[in-house]
């Protein structure tokens, strides 16, 4: 009897600590977690660099990209997937990115970069005009689709969203949102 509720209890044990293949949600990232530097190999560093440089619209030396794991990998060798937090510091300013890798087999391996300092509308058209700035569109909408700079400073930003409409952004010389105009491709 006592042989069986040892095994019982082994067998309870042992699927306990079972790794599981998906991430927790980032809500349930204990503090205190992270581990500083990347588990990506350098092609993959490279690769999410440039998906920065274009979310950003600029260029990202090395030095300025602090690389954090926040979650460490799960699954199995090949299909793992893990979490890592990127700071990119400039003079201006400092910009947080949640970035989550997925390895795809063949040491190649998938991202997704998402901004995290960045209270996004529901709505696409209700950036709050001259609070809202052309970073803060950036991070919430990626990269335009096309940008038009007016020699007095302003700009404009173009979205085509999948619906067929066409939404527009008009900032002044300080970054800040004017206008936004929505338009019904036809």
């Amino acid at each position: 009897m006592n042989y069986k509720l040892i095994l019982t209890i082994a067998v309870l044990l042992c699927t306990g600590f079972k790794s599981h293949d998906v991430l927790k949600p980032v809500s349930q990232i204990k503090p205190g977690a992270a581990a500083e530097g990347s588990l990506a190999n350098q092609k993959l560093i490279a690769d999410t660099t440039s998906g920065l440089e274009d979310l950003i619209g600029e260029s990202i030396s090395d030095s300025e990209v602090l690389k954090f794991v926040i979650q460490q990998p799960v699954g199995e060798i090949g299909s793992r997937s893990w979490r890592e937090m990127w700071i990119v510091k400039s003079p201006e300013k400092k910009q947080e990115f949640l970035i989550t890798f997925r390895e795809a087999g063949l040491g190649g391996a998938d991202f997704e970069i998402k901004q995290t300092s960045f209270n996004c509308p529901k709505n696409i058209t209700k950036f709050e005009v001259g609070v809202a700035t052309s970073m803060q569109i950036k991070g919430c909408m990626g990269k335009p689709n096309h940008e038009d700079f007016n020699p007095d400073g302003r700009y404009v930003f173009l979205y085509e969203t999948e619906e067929g409409i066409i939404v527009t952004y008009l900032f002044d010389s300080n970054d800040k949102l004017v206008k936004v105009t929505g338009y019904q491709k036809s």
